[in-house]
């Protein structure tokens, strides 16, 4: 029930124009003046910002109707009552700072990636959304699995879920919560189903990701997973699909950038003995591949870890410790080719 204030403040909103002036930092929000027929150019229109009360005139192009304040937070964005890019954003903003990260958008699903791990993503969580439908919960990563693994059930049809986005923005992580959720969730015929997935992204990660510009940790490939279930809805397989691996980058690279995450990670986890095998005691200062070892103490540790984490997934999943050992051959010879000059 809306109290009185509340009352007042939206008819005050009503009665009064709010606009969303467009600008090239954004967008501000402002009230459409009233102003009579030929007092401004065609095309123009009179605006007051709502920050310093200034008057401007301005292209009418440039201005998008805002909605009331009780559409700040909306759990759809497709339920606002003036759909532009200005109010969507607004509201994602302010959903964002309520530490709401997951909005609904008609049938699709806008996820803000926190950068961090919050508490958000946990079993305890899952639990809240088992068995749940859609419209009964509250915007979340788990309530799109959560449909999908029911129409699963109810269909048995296969069902997609796309991640779409630009680097960074938490494709990888997100299909990495929605796999955590149905496994948690359905169960699996695999009891060591879990502990093989995560080593299959360990691996993934290894050697398919780098830095960039946008994103520290970026997966320079697209791939495909697929779930199996059987009857009685339980995981019995999974299986990843890679492709569009950007091979470029082990010999060039946007400038400030790195090359895959493995070779950082095998110059600075390998022990002595393969260290001397491999000739990797003394790095090239300056050379044409441009792999550098790391020279932050915390960086080269963090590495070193990453590699035993690398070693021991890949023993998860079947890899011998000689067929490790050729990996790490194969991947030293690569690394003097290229300090030798060898980058095409």
């Amino acid at each position: 029930v809306k109290t009185e204030e509340q009352l007042k403040a939206e008819k005050a909103w009503y009665e009064t124009e709010k606009v969303w002036l467009v600008h090239k930092d954004g967008f501000s929000l402002a009230t459409l003046l009233k102003t009579e027929a030929g007092t401004l150019p065609e095309g123009k229109v009179k605006i007051r910002l709502e920050s310093d009360g200034s008057l401007l005139e301005v292209d009418e192009d440039d201005v998008e109707k805002a909605n009331p304040p009780l559409f700040d937070r909306v759990e759809d964005l497709a339920s606002l009552q003036y759909l532009n890019e200005s109010s969507v954003m607004h509201s994602l903003r302010q959903r964002y700072g309520s530490n709401l990260l997951h909005s609904h958008a008609g049938p699709n699903m806008v996820v803000i990636n926190p950068i961090s791990a919050p508490s958000m993503y946990s079993e305890k969580v899952m639990q809240m959304f088992k068995g749940c439908r859609k419209e009964d919960t509250a915007p979340h990563i788990y309530s799109l699995a959560q449909a999908a693994y029911r129409s699963l059930l109810t269909t048995r049809q296969d069902q997609s879920i796309v991640l779409l986005g630009k680097s960074g923005s938490g494709k990888t992580t997100n299909c990495q919560h929605i796999i955590q959720y149905l496994v948690t969730i359905a169960g699996s015929t695999n009891k060591s189903f879990s502990k093989k997935w995560q080593a299959v992204y360990s691996v993934l990660e290894a050697f398919g990701n780098a830095s960039t510009a946008l994103n520290g940790n970026a997966s320079r490939f697209s791939h495909i997973v697929s779930l199996d279930f059987d009857q009685a809805g339980l995981v019995t397989s999974a299986s990843v699909q890679t492709m569009l691996l950007e091979k470029m980058r082990v010999t060039r690279r946007p400038e400030g950038e790195s090359t895959f995450n493995v070779f950082y990670y095998l110059m600075a986890g390998v022990d002595s003995a393969l260290r001397t095998e491999l000739h990797l005691n003394h790095f090239a200062d300056n050379n044409a591949f441009g792999i550098m070892p790391q020279n932050k103490a915390e960086d080269k540790q963090r590495a070193s870890q990453q590699f035993s984490k690398l070693q021991v997934a890949l023993k998860v999943l079947g890899i011998s410790a000689d067929e490790q050992r050729a990996l790490w051959l194969v991947l030293g010879a690569i690394y003097h080719l290229g300090a030798a000059g060898a980058t095409k």
